[in-house]
């Protein structure tokens, strides 16, 4: 046994000294298979990489290759994210995921807030069939207790005829709005507004047995993209909803006994939207289309236009967003394809206006000239996206072209707050009533 064993042990060792000494033979050449012309050519490219490896580093200090290292970083970091901005403008123009989960949200979540009025969803087709969603508010025009007095009353007087006023005139805010959140989240700030409207006319001229009482509307556009709206948010989709929306309105509302008003009002983005909207429809207007093809009734007309804190252009929008002038995205304007531009619909408003209206007919007389509706410029003077430059540019331009527009600066007011100063509300229901506002601040 012990034999043995010495002798495996022995062959072992051979068998393993034979194994090291092959591993330990040179392996053949790969370049002996390459021919000698081969081998000089691959040598003398080696040769030029090395060369001019060794000018670029001999030409730029070693002290200075990481700041250079750190600006080119820096360079292709921004011509990244300026090559995004251009890309993914309409996600980031049109901001209907922020703040998160916006699109879920639903009226009964602010009914609290915005009591006594009430809201209700209804459900509109834009001109190529996209769904929208639109936000109806309205205050009951009497209550009931009113009711049951005036009823009595008029029971007493037997010359009264009517025991119940009959609506005759009705006043259709349509709200057009800004560029972020969903339409639900706006419905506190715009009951206020309706609220003080109800209020105030009821002040100035207490309804009466048999008299004309007027009745007053919110109706609130959620753009494609928006809340429960389909599609996917554009500019030239969004001019379409609105109007589609403006449309709606006239012929929801409208009633051969039915003395209809409409007032626009648009706010930030929302204010170019509505400045486009308008000048589409008086366009129509003009052209004689009618809302209703069955009933043959006219456009409503529009009686005023809001712009509440309104972003005049895209350059102007990028400006405010990037106020560093040192930062290259502020003169991206050039690259977008979404050209919002107030003071181009305002042109386009004077234009028509300046065209020869419509005649009389059969009186040989001259044009009827054309009117436009007056505008209110209201805007917060600590206004933290709206430069206040803009709203200066927008009213001398408006005045330029000779449209009507009046201008109200609220004091302490940021961007969404200037509906919600006392004074700032005040201007715009006495404007939307009357057609005049309190004097400036």
């Amino acid at each position: 046994m012990l034999a043995r064993w010495v002798l495996r042990r022995a062959l072992r060792g051979s068998n393993s000294r034979a194994i090291s000494t092959r591993t330990r033979q040179p392996s053949p050449n790969p370049c002996n298979n390459i021919p000698a012309n081969g081998i000089n050519g691959l040598r003398s490219t080696s040769l030029n990489i090395i060369q001019s490896r060794s000018l670029v580093t001999e030409a730029i200090p070693s002290i200075a290759v990481p700041p250079l290292m750190f600006i080119g970083l820096l360079l292709g970091l921004w011509t990244w994210k300026c090559f995004w901005i251009i890309v993914m403008q309409n996600k980031l123009l049109y901001l209907s995921w922020l703040p998160p989960f916006t699109r879920s949200e639903a009226i009964s979540d602010y009914k609290a807030e915005c009591r006594p009025v009430q809201w209700e969803e209804k459900q509109i087709r834009s001109l190529d069939g996209t769904k929208l969603a639109v936000c109806e508010g309205h205050i009951p025009i009497l209550p009931k207790d009113t009711m049951s007095s005036l009823n009595r009353n008029a029971s007493r007087n037997k010359d009264q005829a009517k025991l119940v006023p009959k609506q005759k005139k009705s006043v259709v805010i349509c709200y057009f709005q800004g560029n972020g959140g969903s339409t639900p989240m706006r419905l506190p700030l715009l009951s206020h507004v309706l609220r003080a409207i109800t209020e105030t006319a009821r002040s100035t001229s207490p309804p009466m047995p048999g008299a004309e009482v007027s009745q007053y509307t919110i109706a609130a556009l959620s753009y494609r993209g928006y809340w429960t709206s389909s599609g996917r948010a554009t500019q030239s989709g969004i001019e379409m909803d609105a109007q589609a929306f403006l449309k709606w309105v006239s012929e929801t509302y409208a009633s051969p006994v039915t003395d209809l008003e409409i007032v626009i009002w648009g706010h930030s983005l929302g204010a170019a939207v509505a400045s486009s909207a308008v000048s589409a429809y008086l366009a129509r207007q003009h052209k004689g289309q009618t809302s209703n093809t069955s009933s043959n009734r006219p456009l409503a007309p529009i009686s005023r236009l809001i712009l509440e804190a309104p972003t005049s252009s895209i350059k102007d929008m990028l400006i405010s967003l990037y106020p560093q002038k040192w930062l290259p995205y502020r003169y991206l304007w050039p690259f977008s394809w979404n050209t919002w531009d107030i003071k181009a619909k305002m042109q386009e408003m004077a234009t028509w206006r300046d065209e020869p209206g419509s005649q009389i007919p059969n009186e040989a007389t001259p044009s009827i000239p054309r009117s436009l509706p007056p505008i209110f410029l209201i805007s917060g003077d600590k206004d933290e996206v709206v430069p206040p430059y803009v709203p200066d540019q927008l009213e001398q331009h408006a005045r330029s072209l000779g449209l009507e527009i009046q201008r109200k600066d609220v004091l302490g007011a940021m961007h969404i707050e200037a509906p919600l100063k006392l004074d700032g509300r005040k201007a715009m229901v006495q404007f939307i009533l009357n057609g005049t506002s309190v004097p400036k601040a």
